[in-house]
């Protein structure tokens, strides 16, 4: 994982404990927001694990009450014995059992998160083929993540009122207020990578933020996400012509001209 996605993963878990004072902020180590970023997402899985764990215990009642109102069990004798499940009975259960190991699966993102954070060695299970890895995780990794990250909220907090405004003239419906949490500061800080951060393609920001929707949101965030960035991008790349144009009429003319293409990440 790249320093700047792992940047990008930490503002979206501490973003709202952060200071709203660009000072305040510069004097945050990374150390505690790793520590608050670690906290949070070990109360997020526990809470996942205890939801999953009442799913599986309300779906093995459903389970057993099927098995007592089947006609095979109103005997006299007591005992239940198996009885056969229809399609849309088993369809059913089985939601209920996907849902559970993707909830579980989430909790075990956790470790991930605190090894890339505090050791210099990160290990990583691929999900598919189960194939474990490990890579060394250097100092200047860490010092690339924590500039990114402060880059990144400083630049967002230091234009928050005209981002919301961005977001606000988008074709969506929702309103800023009546949006999820974790869905507004994703797209704040996609926003603010897609206005300001010129060496960042739009495109790049985007597909971040999408991204990051698919790890902390679901599928239909996701989709809204990309929708209303979409909406911006046109926008986004006009505001960085402008100021493109007139960072160059700045220097008088000197340096590189104002159209110059945006850097790839």
């Amino acid at each position: 994982m790249s320093a700047r996605r792992i940047a990008r993963e930490l503002a979206i878990i501490v973003m709202p404990q952060l200071p709203k004072n660009s000072e305040k902020l510069a004097k945050v180590e990374i150390s505690e927001i790793v520590d608050r970023a670690i906290h949070m997402l070990v109360d997020y899985a526990k809470q996942n694990l205890k939801d999953v764990n009442a799913m599986l215990t309300k779906a093995a009642n459903e389970l057993v009450s099927i098995e007592v109102e089947h006609a095979d069990n109103n005997k006299s004798s007591g005992e239940l014995v198996a009885v056969p499940l229809t399609t849309a009975q088993m369809r059913e259960q089985l939601s209920t059992l996907e849902v559970s190991i993707n909830m579980i699966s989430e909790a075990l993102d956790i470790p991930e998160m605190a090894l890339t954070a505090n050791s210099t060695l990160l290990k990583t299970t691929c999900k598919k083929c189960g194939h474990a890895d490990e890579l060394s995780v250097s100092r200047p990794h860490k010092d690339d993540i924590r500039e990114f990250l402060f880059r990144l909220i400083e630049t967002y907090l230091e234009n928050r009122e005209i981002i919301d405004e961005y977001i606000k003239r988008a074709r969506t419906q929702w309103r800023m207020e009546r949006m999820v949490s974790i869905d507004r500061d994703i797209l704040r800080l996609a926003c603010a990578e897609a206005f300001y951060l010129t060496d960042i393609p739009v495109n790049v920001a985007i597909s971040e933020a999408v991204e990051l929707s698919h790890r902390f949101a679901d599928e239909k965030a996701a989709k809204f996400i990309n929708g209303v960035l979409g909406d911006l991008a046109e926008e986004a790349e006009a505001v960085r012509r402008s100021a493109r144009r007139k960072a160059y009429a700045e220097r008088g003319g000197q340096g590189e001209p104002a159209e110059t293409a945006d850097a790839s990440e």
